[in-house]
């Protein structure tokens, strides 16, 4: 049974290295249509996209460098890496663990300003000003603060001490070969005996406290913008009717599939720990979706708002005639050249 577990690190590390390259690819695609070919009815949400694609970019880099993974274990959720890029201590590299989920609540955060962005582009667009000039950092200033916020909750109240070492120290070695004493490791462990381990209960509602936040406000905004859109937007014009409708349902999609496929079984891992169930398990099979969901997150909003079809083939047929007139151009003058070299052969 030792090292049992090493395959699915493997595993982890080759989804992470593909959700930053698909990430880079198709983050890259969706911010240069956003910024260059899609049409000013975007508004200031084209700001709000490109943040949103940036911010799902750091998260899967940070995946990429520094490859982190989870375990559970009895009473315990276990999130540690086997690797120190950069020279870093353990202690370094556990708060960039700690800031890795931070940029996790980061975009959860930035859902929630999206859904709040299309509600009130709906049934009360003179807020809409909030999100332009230097009121657009008031955003900014909020995914950062609920980030840092969740960052600190895993970073200090998960950290490990000396009852966790022991706790853990046997099972990590068994699985990964690695003594825990010499790997940055952070962990939820529900219980010391008879006793709950209040250190991880504080950690844990402040994560609690910032989800039930943003999902508050996406199920609030989105639920307004179901019951309520028809009639808003019957006014507008049929191409903002459109438009309206694409993005509500990018957004539904985009906060509905990870929801369920990865959202949801992440937090029953981090509470199964007070169930204290006897079991082993390489919880990372399911976090390494997380780090595919920033690439997936752009195709949703390319393949739902039909704007970034139109613009990717006016970015194609471009793309085309330039090259289309650079070799008609090369062909001219070697064509010209040619035909120098043949008149002066003749003189």
């Amino acid at each position: 049974m030792g090292a049992a577990y090493l395959p699915y690190i493997q595993f982890s590390i080759f989804m992470g290295n593909l959700g930053f390259f698909s990430n880079a690819f198709f983050g890259f695609i969706l911010v240069y249509l956003t910024l260059f070919y899609i049409k000013r009815q975007f508004g200031s949400y084209k700001y709000l996209l490109v943040n949103f694609q940036v911010l799902g970019f750091v998260f899967a880099s940070f995946e990429f460098l520094f490859h982190t993974f989870l375990h559970t274990y009895n009473a315990s959720l276990t999130y540690f890496s086997l690797s120190r890029p950069l020279g870093f201590s353990n202690f370094t590299m556990e708060w960039m663990m700690g800031i890795y989920t931070g940029l996790y609540s980061a975009t959860i955060c930035m859902l929630a300003i999206q859904f709040m962005y299309r509600y009130w582009a709906i049934f009360d667009t003179p807020k809409l000003s909030y999100f332009q000039g230097w009121y657009y950092f008031i955003w900014v200033g909020y995914y950062t603060f609920f980030g840092v916020l969740w960052a600190f909750a895993v970073g200090h109240f998960f950290a490990m001490d000396e009852f966790g070492r022991k706790y853990l120290g046997d099972e990590i070695l068994l699985r990964y070969e690695r003594n825990i004493s010499e790997i940055p490791v952070l962990g939820l462990i529900a219980y010391e005996g008879d006793n709950i381990r209040w250190r991880n209960v504080y950690g844990l509602s402040l994560m609690t406290l910032i989800s039930t936040v943003q999902y508050s406000i996406i199920v609030i905004c989105g639920h307004q913008m179901y019951s309520g859109m028809v009639t808003k937007i019957a006014v507008l014009s049929a191409q903002h009717r459109r438009l309206h409708r694409q993005f509500f349902r990018a957004l539904v999609i985009q906060i509905s599939a990870p929801t369920i496929i990865l959202f949801c079984p992440v937090f029953f891992m981090i509470y199964a720990p007070f169930a204290d169930l006897e079991m082993s398990f390489p919880s990372c099979i399911i976090q390494s979706g997380f780090t595919v969901y920033p690439a997936l997150d752009s195709v949703i909003m390319m393949s739902c708002v039909s704007e970034y079809g139109r613009a990717l083939k006016k970015l194609i047929v471009n793309t085309k005639e330039r090259y289309t007139v650079k070799a008609t151009k090369e062909e001219s003058r070697e064509t010209a050249h040619t035909h120098g070299k043949a008149v002066t052969t003749k003189l």
